[in-house]
């Protein structure tokens, strides 16, 4: 069985708006929405992550959904990995595998979805991911100190497939340690296990200015 954690708790303060860009309006409803029916054909349980003060406005919104016997509300922590972890602990003892995605990512393709949950299935951890095409450069105090080679480098998307107990695992040690990281592949990583990666796509944005809709 496959569970969501849909990370919706961010303040999405690079927007440039009140409202947390997650739930700003696109074509006639929440951004969370378009991201979170992309999975709804594939998930048995998704949990929604949710900022402070948002539960009951979003309870609302879901409330007509085919899928909302499906679909729990979780307030999140002070940071995304604290957030994506309360998600995961809501997850029912029958889910064996955990897709985690960003709600500010509502382009996601199903073909996308589906070839990431197929490399889960073989690798127990998979993540999507677009070769840099830009030129990066190192700068400091408003110079270019230096030019980074981009060859081998990718840009990390979600959804970020994991076989659950082995997420589960990651998450403590992370806790163990105090270490935070920059999304759920880092956290598979420091344990030393391999996380396989597939084509995404470069129109699996993350929205994060009002430019990107």
């Amino acid at each position: 069985m496959i569970g969501l954690v849909l990370a919706a708790a961010g303040s999405g303060s690079r927007f440039g708006s009140d409202t947390p860009k997650q739930f700003i309006p696109f074509e006639g409803k929440p951004l969370y929405l378009h991201a979170l029916e992309r999975f709804s054909s594939f998930f048995e349980v998704a949990v929604l992550v949710l900022p402070e003060g948002w539960k009951e406005r979003v309870e609302n919104q879901v409330g007509s959904l085919s899928y909302r016997d499906r679909l729990f509300l979780e307030i999140g922590g002070p940071r995304r990995q604290d957030s994506v972890y309360q998600g995961l602990n809501r997850l029912g003892e029958d889910i064996e595998m955990v897709l985690v995605h960003d709600a500010a990512r509502p382009f996601t393709s199903s073909e996308l979805i589906a070839a990431v949950i197929e490399q889960t299935r073989q690798h127990e951890a998979c993540v999507p991911v677009v070769p840099v095409a830009d030129t990066l450069k190192e700068v400091s105090d408003g110079r270019i100190v230096r030019t980074l080679d981009r060859k081998g480098l990718s840009l990390v998307q979600t959804p970020q497939g994991f076989e659950i107990n082995l997420l589960k695992r990651a998450f403590q040690q992370a806790i163990q340690d105090g270490f935070y990281g920059t999304d759920e592949a880092a956290l598979v990583e420091r344990l030393g296990s391999p996380v396989h990666v597939v084509a995404g796509e470069r129109s699996n944005l993350k929205v994060t200015c009002k430019g990107d809709l």
